[in-house]
């Protein structure tokens, strides 16, 4: 999400809960030790399968007016597949930031958060100065960020809108890791805490049913936020590789 969306997308959030049990402060959000998640305060989530935006319906109609709704066709039948099968149809992008005149955009929006009061504005608002100041020093470890993916809201939208696929937090895989994932992730979370002092935000793209079994193996694609704009970093998919809690 370059700068523009992301600015653009400030408004019109509303609260969205966790699905786990990540720390999370009194707003139900992830503590200060944690990146700023980007995808909280949306109208909708991730794990619908997209955005949902508010149809209205519950209102009062006028009348003489058709709800629209009832003579919508349903949506398509969303196509049954393994997240690592489709992973090559994740499009990526290139690195989608510049570090142009950073210091000029930390302080307007420094300027601009003087004047906002309202809580989840607010917080996006500071998700994205941490990540404007995260920019000073991506010149250190650019080696190491730069040997991922990169991809964004929409493309990953685009994916879950022809497969039954669903997107939430990692934490429901992580005892089911395998090594290489856990090096991964453990290796990100030092680099990022280099940075900022703080942890990012790790996600996984999974069939629906895999985040209510515990006793199959799943399959997922792993994401995490990146620590310098509102998009992410592909950190790689598993499948026969992931453990079976029932055999350890």
């Amino acid at each position: 999400m370059n700068f523009k969306k992301a600015w653009k997308v400030l408004f019109n959030k509303q609260k969205a809960e966790p699905d786990y049990s990540t720390p999370t402060s009194g707003y139900g959000e992830l503590d200060e030790t944690y990146l700023v998640d980007f995808t909280k305060g949306y109208q909708g989530s991730f794990a619908t399968g997209g955005f949902v935006i508010d149809s209205g319906i519950g209102m009062n109609p006028v009348e003489g007016d058709v709800d629209e709704e009832y003579d919508k066709p349903k949506p398509p039948q969303k196509i049954k597949i393994k997240p690592i099968d489709v992973l090559n149809e994740l499009e990526t992008i290139p690195t989608p930031f510049n570090l142009n005149n950073l210091d000029d955009k930390i302080l307007m929006l420094k300027d601009k958060l003087e004047y906002i009061t309202q809580h989840y504005t607010k917080r996006e608002m500071n998700g994205l100065i941490e990540r404007l100041e995260n920019r000073k020093q991506h010149h250190k470890h650019k080696i190491f960020f730069d040997q991922f993916q990169n991809t964004n809201d929409e493309l990953i939208k685009k994916l879950l809108d022809k497969y039954d696929l669903v997107m939430k937090e990692a934490e429901l895989f992580v005892p089911e890791f395998p090594d290489e994932a856990m090096k991964i992730m453990k290796r990100y979370t030092k680099m990022v805490k280099d940075i900022c002092e703080k942890k990012p935000v790790f996600y996984v793209i999974a069939e629906n049913k895999d985040f209510k079994s515990k006793y199959e193996k799943r399959d997922p694609i792993l994401l995490v936020q990146s620590p310098f704009g509102f998009y992410w970093q592909i950190l790689g998919a598993w499948d026969k590789e992931m453990l079976l809690l029932s055999e350890l």
